[in-house]
C-alpha cells in the first residue's frame, strides 16, 4: 500500500536529507484501520529513482509494517507518482506537450506511455 505525503520540499532537498527526512508517524493503519498503538513499525527503506529534466537521483522510501494485518505501507513523497520514476511535474509537462502535439524532450514512446497510463487511450 502506498501513502502519499507532502514533505514540503523538492526532489533535490529530499535526496540531500535522505533517511533524515521528517517521515510521518501514522496513527492508524490505512489498510485495516487498526488504531492500537505499537502496531505500526518502521520496516526499513527501499531505494528508487526520481527523475527531473536535469537530475536523476536515487532516494530512500520509508516502509512501515502493520503487525495486525501484515500490510506493508510505503510513504511516498507527493512529488512522485506510484510506479513512475519521473516526477509529477515532468509527467504533466510531457502529457501537455503530447496533447498539444508539440515536440517534447523525450521519445514519442515515452510520451505515449505516460499519456495512456494516466489518461487512457
Amino acid at each position: 500500500m502506498i501513502v502519499s505525503f507532502d514533505f514540503g520540499i523538492d526532489l533535490k532537498e529530499y535526496a540531500d536529507r535522505g533517511k533524515n527526512n521528517s517521515f510521518p508517524t501514522l496513527d492508524c493503519c490505512p489498510n485495516c484501520k487498526c488504531i492500537s498503538h505499537g502496531n505500526l513499525h518502521r520496516n526499513g527503506y527501499y531505494w528508487r529513482f526520481g527523475i527531473t529534466e536535469d537530475l536523476t537521483i536515487k532516494i530512500p522510501i520509508c516502509r512501515i509494517r502493520c503487525l495486525n494485518c501484515k500490510a506493508n505501507i510505503s510513504i511516498l513523497p507527493d512529488f512522485l507518482i506510484p510506479y513512475f520514476q519521473h516526477t509529477i511535474g515532468i509527467v504533466l509537462d510531457l502529457i501537455q506537450e503530447y496533447i498539444q502535439k508539440r515536440k517534447a524532450n523525450c521519445s514519442r514512446q515515452l510520451l505515449r506511455f505516460y499519456f495512456v497510463r494516466t489518461i487512457g487511450n
